[in-house]
This record gives structure tokens, C-alpha cells and sequence, in this order.
């Protein structure tokens, strides 16, 4: 008699899946070396979120969901249903990524792959395919539409397998390229500092 295979790591946060699509080294300081430092910014994104929970009645619906075969754990922002199907929604504090063209905006690509984390996690609940998920910029009032495709999927299942990676080595990554992203990152006073 054979036993199927465990895995036995405990199951990615999405929040880390976020950090990691911003930057390898911040991922592996939070979720490898559990360093977290709550900045003025994280503060202020708590506020969003407990502003938006005040404001907000029936169709706004926090939910927490697991799923143990994706290995993936988290805590959507809102859950609405538009045209028979759910839509998972992630507020963010800040502003959406800029296109050239001036015209239209974009989800950064960290916020990107947040929501269509969720959205496979309620598709894993529900059993009902999630066609886009949206994420709420609000320094811009502007909502940004992120579709659930082949693309999206394969854009999740190469940031579980590089964080499950991360998760197993004992050498941190290098600080990121863009030094642009560390003037926003709440673990620069950490990680910096040893550079």
C-alpha cells in the first residue's frame, strides 16, 4: 500500500506571493527570516481597510480562504457578484501603474498576481470558474480589471514554485535592481543597512 506524498510546508500567505512579486529579497526577509516592520504605509493601508469595512454595506464580504492542495492561504478584501459570477477585489491605498498611451491604467504587477491568487483560491471554494478579478486604486478613484486566463494561472504557479524555492535555501537574494522600490519598502532600514 502506497500513501500519497504530503507536503508538509506550511502554505504560502498571499500577502507573501505580493512581496514577492515586488522583490525576491523582501519575501524572503518576511516569510524565511520572519523579519516584518509595520511602516507609516503599511499603517495607512490598515486604515484603508478598516475605512472601507465601516463604509461599505451588503455586497462588501471579507473572506478568509485556504486551500491546502494549492498551498495558498489568505484573506481577500471584497467578494461581489457581477452577471452570476464572483469577483474578487483588492483595495490598494496608492496608484495604479501608468500605461504610455496616458489613457488607461494598469495593476503593478505585485498587486496583479494578489488578486488572481484569490481569485484561483474562491474558484478552488466555489467550484465556479473566476473570469477577472479587479483591484481599487484609490489615490486615483480608478479600477483596474485583471482577467483569470491561461496566462494569469501560469503567472501563479511560477511565483508558488520560486517562493517554495526561496522558502528552502539559506541565501538571501540580492537587493532589487530598481532602487526605486526600495524607497517605498517598509524592510529598507533591515535589509539595506548590510549592503
Amino acid at each position: 500500500m502506497t500513501l500519497p506524498m504530503v507536503d508538509h510546508a506550511p502554505p504560502l500567505r498571499v500577502m507573501s506571493l505580493h512581496a514577492l512579486a515586488y522583490c525576491q529579497r523582501l519575501f524572503y526577509l518576511e516569510e524565511v527570516e520572519e523579519i516584518r516592520v509595520a511602516s507609516a504605509a503599511v499603517y495607512a493601508g490598515r486604515e484603508l481597510h478598516a475605512s472601507l469595512e465601516a463604509d461599505e454595506e451588503g455586497e462588501r464580504t471579507q473572506l478568509e480562504l485556504a486551500d491546502s492542495g494549492l498551498g495558498l492561504v489568505g484573506k481577500v478584501d471584497a467578494l461581489r457578484r457581477r452577471d452570476g459570477s464572483f469577483l474578487p477585489y483588492e483595495h490598494k491605498r496608492g496608484r495604479a501603474r501608468p500605461r504610455r498611451d496616458g489613457k488607461t491604467a494598469m495593476a503593478w504587477p505585485s498587486d496583479r498576481l494578489q488578486v488572481i491568487a484569490y481569485a484561483v483560491l474562491i474558484e478552488s471554494a466555489t467550484g465556479q470558474a473566476i473570469p477577472e478579478g479587479r483591484i481599487r486604486y484609490h489615490a486615483e478613484n480608478v479600477t483596474v480589471r485583471v482577467p483569470i486566463d491561461a496566462n494569469a494561472r501560469a503567472d501563479l504557479e511560477e511565483a508558488v514554485a520560486t517562493a517554495r524555492r526561496l522558502r528552502e535555501t539559506t541565501e538571501r537574494p540580492p537587493v532589487a535592481e530598481n532602487e526605486r522600490l526600495c524607497v517605498r519598502c517598509s524592510l529598507a532600514p533591515v535589509c539595506l543597512p548590510e549592503e
